[in-house]
């Protein structure tokens, strides 16, 4: 993998990476909230719905990945896909079932480019750190698809019910505290998930990205940055000392030296 130290400084850089370019989303000012009635109907098939896909996801289990079997596909993958398609498209359905506005919805494209670019930078950062403890790759074919396709499907999914309609309609009922708790721990023992651990650092996750959602009132964002997480935290290992020393450690330190220079002439 290039060496035990070379994991390491990588690792190190990956952190400087990640807390110079989150200083560029958290100095934004929360985008104003829209005042909105939310009726107890609503907020009751929010959760009925989360209930169902928590209920149905525990049961399906890993149960939708077979090593062994095509693409990786095991005997519940296409229930497994289809209750996530449907969780997605329920905001929508939610929209015309209650007349909602587009304001109730967290899917502004406004600087979506910019914002997407410091997600992709903060992404790159998480797989260096996570060079340290990394322990799957996409260089097979049924891993590429499961990173490339199954991975998106995923978090468009959850991201769309939880964070591009449910933070925002739990914002207008309850007070911001407890509405990030509430999505974030939802969001965290939502996804697809094989161990606790799992689920607690996705609960975890889910709290960055309703901050990512108050700073652009876009779920984008949060889904471009955990989507580029999961890339390069299985594209950066493996690589063997010569792509480690003659390609990873040089973009490394050529996007450190752009974050810092752009930080430092912001301040200026």
């Amino acid at each position: 993998m290039g060496g035990e130290w070379s994991m390491r400084v990588l690792a190190v850089i990956g952190i400087i990476i990640m807390v110079h370019t989150s200083y560029f989303i958290l100095k934004l000012k929360n985008k104003p909230l829209p005042e909105r009635d939310v009726s107890q109907k609503e907020l009751l098939g929010f959760f009925i719905a989360t209930g169902i896909f928590m209920v149905l996801n525990f049961w399906i289990g890993y149960r939708w990945w077979d090593p062994e079997g095509f693409l990786g596909m095991g005997p519940l993958f296409f229930p497994s896909i289809l209750s996530l398609v449907v969780l997605g498209l329920l905001p929508y359905l939610f929209k015309t079932y209650w007349g909602l506005e587009k304001e109730a919805f967290a899917d502004s494209t406004r600087n979506i480019f910019s914002f997407n670019s410091s997600m992709i930078f903060i992404a790159y950062g998480y797989g260096l750190v996570s060079l340290i403890w990394h322990c799957c790759s996409f260089y097979a074919p049924k891993m590429f698809f499961f990173f490339f396709v199954i991975k998106l499907i995923q978090l468009w999914a959850v991201c769309s019910f939880f964070f591009m309609y449910g933070f925002k309609m739990l914002l207008s009922k309850l007070k911001p505290w407890a509405a990030f708790l509430i999505t974030a721990i939802l969001f965290g023992f939502s996804y697809p998930w094989h161990t606790p651990g799992f689920a607690l650092t996705f609960t975890f996750f889910g709290l960055i990205l309703c901050i990512l959602v108050r700073k652009t009132d876009s779920f984008i964002p949060g889904l471009v940055l955990l989507y580029f997480a999961y890339i390069f935290h299985a594209g950066l290992a493996w690589q063997g000392p010569n792509i480690t020393f003659t390609i990873i450690f040089p973009t490394s330190l050529g996007i450190l030296a752009v974050i810092i220079y752009a930080n430092i002439k912001i301040r200026i």
